[in-house]
């Protein structure tokens, strides 16, 4: 379905695109046209450049207070995406560029595609018991399908070691 729906993006979106130049130069005419499109690229460039060091600057952050950078990175990848789409030539792709860098847009289109990645995976753990043997256990809901592949998507392996089981003298120092 996702490939479908990429796939049919591909065919749509630059269809879309010429209609909406060609529309918007039969009405301001073909020079304010394309003027507009560079000035829009060049804004978002300016824009994404500004942002992006902030973004920079919060993933940092983050690491120096010993978080893990989740905020940044996604609004890293979304700036990422946004400046490809204002690379391509178009008002439509524009639009949606300036969405994404609106920071609170950006962050809750983030928030949304996290959620809606999180439901397609599931997680399974890799459990050491006292005797040193692995022991796998998938924590399924009750309305997953059965174990090793989620209802709506893939296993994703998770190994980890608890400290607080070790004997003192095993433990590793930090």
């Amino acid at each position: 379905m996702l490939r479908l729906a990429v796939g049919l993006a591909f065919i749509v979106v630059p269809m879309l695109e010429l209609v909406l130049l060609l529309k918007i130069g039969q009405a301001i005419g073909v020079w304010p046209t394309v003027a507009l499109v560079i000035t829009t690229a060049l804004t978002g460039a300016y824009i994404i450049s500004r942002q992006s060091l902030r973004v920079v600057s919060r993933a940092l952050e983050a690491l120096s207070e010993g978080r893990v950078p989740v905020e940044p990175v996604l609004d890293g990848l979304f700036l990422l995406v946004a400046g490809a789409l204002l690379l391509t030539p178009g008002l439509a792709t524009d639009v949606v560029a300036l969405v994404l860098l609106v920071p609170p847009a950006r962050r809750a289109i983030a928030r949304a595609s996290m959620r809606w990645l999180l439901r397609r995976t599931r997680v399974r753990v890799k459990r050491y018991t006292d005797a040193g043997r692995e022991n796998w256990e998938e924590p399924r809901p009750r309305d997953q399908g059965p174990p090793g592949r989620g209802r709506n998507g893939p296993v994703i392996d998770v190994d980890y070691e608890r400290m607080d089981n070790k004997p003192a003298d095993r433990q590793e120092p930090r």
